[in-house]
């Protein structure tokens, strides 16, 4: 079933890059920007050190990216996955080899219209790198960095989505059955999916939602099912963010921008 949500809810006035969803890395030290600069020309715009650890923001391509390192005592971090669109696949999968990843699948022409090859940072990130096989190496509509995550259910999760935060499917590629990939975009942002099999817990993603009314996207998000974990509070550096967890175990920060 169609949801809207109303066009004012999700517009925002965000800073300069970013979209209204950007994933959020967490890593127990540093060391993921240097990966990042080595293997895709990663550029790190913005460091902030505080009780917790670092919050860093770099930017590949036209892509924004989130990461925070360390972090309280006993913290766990989530496995993120990314699909990057290149250029030249074989070139930048040999860098980042180079830099430190460990290869899980050499550059191949797929059956899905490009030729990738996978690469695992050490921090345990999987980033599929990617060329397109069509007429321009990022496809229409893409940009290079998309956040790809393992829902249990991919058509449930776009539902969930859907209620939450007024996701539109682009996509569902399906077969017997299974959903090997699908897309979504939630407002001008897009994150990709698939059923993987032999999933672990620590495949999570979080996400920090720039949005134009973060008070009423937390309740509908909460309404939608998903689980509280902070109302809407105006923060220290000038937004105002809530959090929800959903029920694949994906962190949902809300935030309207100062």
């Amino acid at each position: 079933m169609a949801v809207t949500v109303e066009k004012d809810l999700l517009d925002a006035q965000r800073r300069e890059g970013f979209t209204t969803v950007t994933p959020y890395l967490q890593v127990t030290e540093a060391g993921l920007v240097d990966f990042l600069t080595k293997a895709f020309g990663a550029v790190e715009t913005s460091t902030t050190s505080g009780q917790y650890g670092v919050h860093r923001e770099v930017r590949i391509g036209d892509s924004m990216l989130m990461i925070g390192e360390g972090g309280a005592e006993g913290t766990t971090h989530a496995r993120t996955s990314f699909h990057v669109f290149v250029p030249d696949c074989d070139a930048v999968y040999e860098r980042a080899i180079a830099a430190g990843g460990k290869s899980i699948g050499a550059p191949e022409d797929r059956p899905y219209g490009e030729r990738s090859g996978f690469v695992e940072d050490r921090f345990g990130n999987y980033w599929f790198i990617a060329t397109s096989l069509g007429g321009s190496p990022v496809p229409e509509g893409s940009r290079m960095v998309t956040p790809y995550i393992y829902p249990p259910g991919v058509r449930p999760y776009i539902e969930f989505l859907t209620r939450a935060f007024g996701a539109v499917e682009e996509f569902v590629h399906e077969v017997n059955g299974r959903v090997m990939h699908a897309r979504v975009r939630i407002g001008d942002g897009a994150i990709e999916m698939g059923e993987a099999q032999n999933l672990r817990d620590e495949w999570k993603a979080t996400f920090y939602l720039y949005v134009g009314d973060a008070d009423a996207l937390y309740e509908r998000a909460v309404s939608a099912g998903a689980t509280s974990l902070s109302a809407p509070q105006d923060m220290w550096y000038g937004d105002r963010v809530a959090s929800v967890r959903d029920d694949a175990g994906n962190t949902w920060y809300i935030a309207r921008p100062a």
